[in-house]
């Protein structure tokens, strides 16, 4: 099982992202034969799991391929290096939470988001299920959290709309994962997102837990995840990245009107995502993540002002910069 992943606050400075740019190799892709491009796709965490089935689609379905691309993927050594990874010629395009380019961009490392994966916020609070979750009674309450900028983005609207202070609540910090936490009585609330937590819960109790997110809780309805590439690399490749991105989107498409098969298709390619009702639960509630008003990918200045808002509101970045500092939409068709 794997917890809300760990959106941790980019430790580098500035000049330690730059030391790691001029250290290591070059940022183009490397082409075996004229007519094959080389893609090397840097994940968010450790190990694959469900929201990794648009790139495996796009990898068995031959979408990647039929685009004259060959993408591997990369899984960092820990949580937080998919950044400095990039910064580092490791890598070519990330898949990140969208707290790291609001970080980055502070600390002045050139990143940009060139697309959302996701198009709105399923972060909250859950119980067991038949339980109910009450922010009128929060005062008092074990609530499971971790040590990442994301929870430290959200649990300040959460305690907010509750109207009560951080003192006001136990906040265990959950080394691994919260959902086990709560399930067993040593917490009254996990936070998490709902596709991890319901992956996590259904296949165990056959039910669905007890959840309060986005809005309802009091956060505010942004994305979580984009993928991204350093701005020097998207301007020297410009073709390749507009190529990866459509056959992912085309990924997504496929695999959000055939669920079983795209999950078939993560677990052949990629056999530690986990068993086949842990990955079917998350895709299911993944899909309608994918797709906003806009359609699949695209991005707004609304949006990304509302993300580092959500930061700055809570102290962790010093100012909101020009919603063009974090984002792209030139390499979507």
């Amino acid at each position: 099982m794997k917890p809300l992943r760990i959106l941790a606050r980019l430790a580098a400075s500035t000049a330690a992202a730059g030391a790691l740019m001029l250290g290591l190799g070059p940022l183009a892709p490397r082409a075996h034969a004229a007519d094959v491009t080389k893609i090397r796709l840097v994940y968010d965490w450790v190990t694959p799991d469900f929201e990794l089935i648009p790139t495996a689609v796009a990898q068995a379905e031959g979408f990647y391929k039929a685009a004259g691309l060959e993408v591997s993927t990369l899984f960092p050594p820990n949580n937080s290096t998919t950044v400095r990874m990039l910064a580092a010629g490791q890598g070519d395009i990330g898949f990140d939470p969208v707290t790291d380019v609001v970080f980055a961009a502070a600390q002045g490392i050139p990143i940009t988001s060139i697309a959302f994966y996701s198009q709105s916020n399923n972060w909250g609070l859950f119980a067991p299920p038949g339980a109910t979750i009450d922010l009128s009674t929060l005062k008092g309450k074990k609530i499971g959290v971790y040590t990442d900028s994301w929870t430290k983005a959200m649990m300040p609207y959460v305690l907010k709309k509750a109207g009560v202070s951080e003192s006001d609540v136990q906040q265990i910090i959950a080394t691994d994962d919260d959902i086990p936490m709560m399930l067993t009585g040593k917490i009254d609330y996990a936070t998490n997102c709902a596709n991890y937590a319901l992956a996590d819960v259904v296949p165990q109790l056959k039910k669905n837990p007890a959840q309060l997110i986005g809005p309802a809780a009091g956060v505010p309805d942004i994305p979580v995840w984009d993928f991204t590439v350093m701005k020097a690399y998207g301007e020297a490749h410009p073709e390749a990245v507009k190529a990866w991105l459509a056959a992912t989107k085309k990924g997504m498409e496929w695999a959000s009107a055939h669920p079983d098969e795209a999950v078939a298709d993560l677990i052949k390619l990629y056999p530690a995502s986990g068993s086949k009702d842990y990955n079917a639960v998350g895709w299911k509630e993944t899909i309608g993540l994918l797709k906003g008003k806009d359609g699949y990918m695209t991005q707004s200045d609304a949006q990304w002002n509302g993300i580092a808002k959500a930061l700055a509101d809570t102290k962790q970045i010093d100012k909101v910069l020009p919603a063009s500092d974090y984002y792209t939409n030139d390499y979507l068709n």
